[in-house]
């Protein structure tokens, strides 16, 4: 099986823990809640040995999918997650876990198709399910005045909206990607600086040698996304997606062009608006 990305092991770590019966985390996930044990338990069902250390469910989880990333036991697991012998057979429980999970390896090229009650694995076009844009063109702007309370940040974020915009119709989608990243890097440091005490808490926040929280200008966009996600702001979607947003803006280092050879098209720029748009409006509160 080949390798996945870090944000969809995690998304798979969180249907793995469950959020029925009062998980409490804020998981998107039609599994039912599984304790550490049971966790543990599941894991040896679909043949593979936890190798998680952390204390946390989701943690431990997380490390026991990394260490068999691209490994013929992760398909083991996935393929476990999914199946009726899991849910007793139930039918219901088992097409809504198929569903959940499909839409998290999409991204990846990836599908699980029932062949009787066995589970299988099929590659597929990559695709993606994105977040609804509101019913709003990117041509209009989030009304930052009035979602940022900082006067000056509030001008910067409409300023690069509109430099956006105008790469976008210049088909310099490149430099288009490239705003539209730093827009929701503006807007998610906004976030954290006026929650910061909820921010440093999370698990997910940047720590240190010393294992202390590293200053917020310091974070970097993906623990900005991934806290956000944690602490309930950005929903399961749209974190994935900004993560997606995140590594077509790191194109901006000819280094990571080169190794990933992408090259952002007007296809690339349609998906990044409605990502940033639905991003924004979970973080501000748009209607």
């Amino acid at each position: 099986m080949k390798k996945l990305d870090e944000s969809t092991l995690e998304s798979i770590a969180e249907i793995i823990c469950g959020s029925d019966g009062g998980a409490g985390e804020g998981y998107l996930s039609p599994a039912p809640y599984r304790t550490g044990s049971q966790i543990r338990e599941f894991l040896r069902r679909a043949g593979v040995d936890p190798q998680g250390v952390s204390s946390t469910r989701k943690w431990f989880v997380l490390e026991s999918l990394q260490a068999i990333n691209g490994m013929s036991s992760l398909e083991s697991i996935l393929l476990r997650l999914v199946s009726p012998k899991e849910y007793r057979g139930n039918s219901d429980m088992t097409q809504q876990m198929i569903d959940h999970l499909n839409q998290v390896l999409q991204i990846e090229g990836l599908e699980i198709v029932l062949s009787g009650i066995n589970p299988q694995m099929k590659e597929r076009m990559a695709t993606a399910s994105l977040p609804e844009p509101k019913d709003k063109p990117f041509e209009v702007s989030p009304n930052f005045r009035m979602g940022v309370s900082d006067d000056g940040l509030a001008a910067i974020l409409a300023f690069r909206w509109e430099e956006a915009q105008k790469c976008v119709k210049a088909e310099a989608h490149l430099s288009a990607v490239i705003m539209m990243g730093s827009i929701l890097e503006g807007t998610l440091l906004y976030k954290v600086e006026q929650n910061t005490t909820m921010a440093c808490r999370a698990t997910s926040s940047p720590k240190d040698r010393a294992a202390k929280t590293k200053p917020i200008h310091e974070w970097s966009l993906s623990s900005l996304i991934d806290v956000a996600h944690e602490v309930g702001w950005l929903q399961g979607d749209v974190k994935r997606f900004s993560h997606a947003l995140r590594e077509s803006r790191n194109l901006i280092h000819p280094y990571q062009q080169r190794l990933n050879k992408e090259k952002p098209d007007k296809d690339t720029c349609d998906i990044c608006w409605q990502v940033v748009r639905a991003a924004v409006s979970d973080l501000l509160g748009e209607d």
